[in-house]
């Protein structure tokens, strides 16, 4: 099976032209437009399968239940939506959710939410609720919620191939290259779940870091392939289809 990876194309600042027509199945791996624009955007971007996790960025002036239910309503025959949802196509299942992060990867859960709040736009741009403010307490639920939901699926029976699909990090492995690797604010783009990795996953693809990666985790492959911000050097491969 060919995957055609892509990720954090930012549609907002300016429109992605897919480069690749001949791959089995697309991965989008989130923030490739506000709102439900990037499910419209792909359905007319690509003729095959199209998996997409929202990012972040697709909350951005929204509200994070409102928003998903729009984007699942935009769904179309070839394009799925999927946050802690599963899809299954020939032999292999895809497990997608944005993730978010529990912020415990630097190791001060407190220090590293009272930084992120006063620098991330997550926390003026998303609402939640009766539309308050998004707070590091909601994140850290859905987080933690969605590492429940895939140790729940990855126990149950599968004898063929298994792709995590998320928007941030699984590792801090995945930090490798970015500006501010070290600083505590990596607890708001990676996750320390390198426990996860093993036999039952065959791939893990996210986005949210604005460096391409490719590594392995005890037989794991890990691989982003973000296109970024207008301008910013990610190491985006347009091209990139890889055989699962």
């Amino acid at each position: 099976m060919r995957l055609h990876i892509l990720s954090d194309l930012h549609n907002e600042f300016h429109a992605y032209v897919p480069a690749v027509s001949d791959a089995d199945l697309v991965i989008l791996a989130g923030d490739i437009d506000v709102r439900a624009r990037g499910v419209s955007w792909a359905a007319e971007a690509f003729d095959c399968p199209v998996l997409y996790v929202p990012g972040n960025h697709e909350y951005y002036k929204g509200h994070l239940t409102g928003t998903l239910e729009k984007m699942r309503e935009a769904q179309t025959d070839r394009v799925r939506v999927l946050d802690r949802d599963e899809f299954r196509f020939g032999d292999v299942r895809f497990l997608g959710a944005t993730m978010w992060t529990d912020y415990s990867s630097m190791g001060d859960v407190t220090l590293a939410t009272l930084s992120a709040q006063m620098t991330l736009n997550d926390f003026r741009r998303i609402r939640v609720g009766s539309y308050r403010r998004l707070r590091p307490t909601d994140v850290i639920e859905e987080a933690l919620k969605t590492r429940q939901w895939l140790l729940d699926k990855l126990a149950e029976p599968w004898k063929g191939k298994t792709v995590v699909i998320t928007h941030h990090a699984p590792s801090l492995c995945s930090m490798k290259g970015h500006p501010h690797s070290g600083d505590r604010l990596d607890a708001a783009y990676a996750n320390a779940w390198d426990d996860l990795m093993g036999e039952r996953i065959d791939l893990w693809v996210h986005g949210h870091v604005h460096t391409r990666q490719d590594y392995e985790l005890s037989g794991t492959r890990v691989l982003s392939n973000p296109r970024g911000y207008p301008e910013q050097q990610t190491g985006f491969a347009p091209d990139l289809i890889i055989e699962i």
